[in-house]
């Protein structure tokens, strides 16, 4: 990308001074006296960055700086999504001082475009988005969701952002206060071990029963779930369960549903089990984490 043409500016008790860089200093010989000020004037323009072609997870993206400063896109500026933003060349950007956001931060904004689904769940539609990226340094102080550097010059590389389902627009928790957000966002893994996209495990505990629970944005009548576990094996310690169940709730008590296939346990696929249907406000997958290993959730499904 093309680089900026200002100029940095260096003071000594208010004189402009001229220098030179050398392996990433300016030397300033003089003899120093007390109350002696320097000001150094460091341009912030907001530039766009190219990854080395060799990086391939970042061919076709763009990350933003501004002056020495990495930016990122954080989900809660941008609509809840950052995959599904589209950042072209011609958007145009500028910077604005946001005093009562984390503390006080320069945001840079735009107005780019994203893509979602249309509601035949297949066709990529384009969007008009407001874009807001914040400092890298500033991300994380508000709750949990996608963030993102590099982000997508074009509609090839960004990812459409599914239709809502009963298990997207549900509220999603796990035993041991675990993030249950990763198996509800409808991203789905190349395999078991895929940790480019997030995911859910109960790693370091081993041998015991977890559960994660999804609790309806209104009563439901449902029959079918579909769960894609994690294993990292030879990675790390978690497997895939040892056993797992589904239970629903009936007033304040859960109970077991009546399953019509039976609870299969493998990699590398949606792992998928029938049930007469009931009609409910949560649903619960119970697991029994194997004996010496932990356990990890991709993604479950409910229909």
């Amino acid at each position: 990308m093309k680089a900026s043409d200002e100029k940095l500016r260096l003071q000594v008790n208010e004189i402009p001074l001229d220098f030179t860089v050398e392996n990433g200093f300016v030397r300033i010989d003089r003899e120093w006296k007390k109350g002696d000020r320097i000001v150094f004037d460091l341009p912030m323009p907001i530039r766009r960055v190219q990854s080395h072609e060799k990086v391939e997870e970042n061919a076709g993206r763009v990350a933003l700086e501004r002056g020495p400063l990495v930016y990122c896109a954080e989900w809660v500026d941008n609509h809840g999504y950052v995959s599904n933003i589209i950042l072209q060349d011609d958007v145009e950007l500028e910077s604005q001082f946001r005093e009562n956001l984390i503390n006080g931060v320069i945001l840079i904004q735009g107005m780019t475009t994203a893509l979602k689904y249309d509601k035949d769940g297949k066709t990529p539609i384009k969007v008009k988005h407001g874009f807001t990226a914040i400092p890298y340094y500033a991300w994380a102080h508000r709750d949990q969701g996608e963030m993102m550097v590099w982000l997508a010059r074009d509609e090839s590389i960004a990812r459409p952002l599914p239709q809502q389902t009963i298990a997207s627009k549900s509220k999603a928790s796990a035993s041991g206060n675990k993030n249950a957000k990763p198996i509800h966002d409808q991203w789905e893994p190349s395999d078991s071990n895929d940790r480019s996209k997030p995911y859910l495990h109960w790693w370091p505990t081993k041998g015991t029963v977890e559960w994660v629970q999804y609790d309806f944005a209104a009563p439901a009548r449902v029959s079918e779930v579909e769960v894609y576990w994690y294993d990292d094996t030879r990675r790390g310690e978690c497997r895939i369960p040892e056993s797992w169940r589904i239970l629903y709730k009936s007033g304040n008590t859960w109970k077991p549903v009546a399953s019509t296939t039976p609870y299969i346990v493998e990699k590398d696929k949606f792992n998928h089990v029938r049930f007469q249907p009931v009609r409910t406000t949560a649903l619960r997958l119970e697991i029994q984490l194997p004996e010496k290993f932990s356990a990890g959730i991709h993604e479950w499904r409910i229909r």
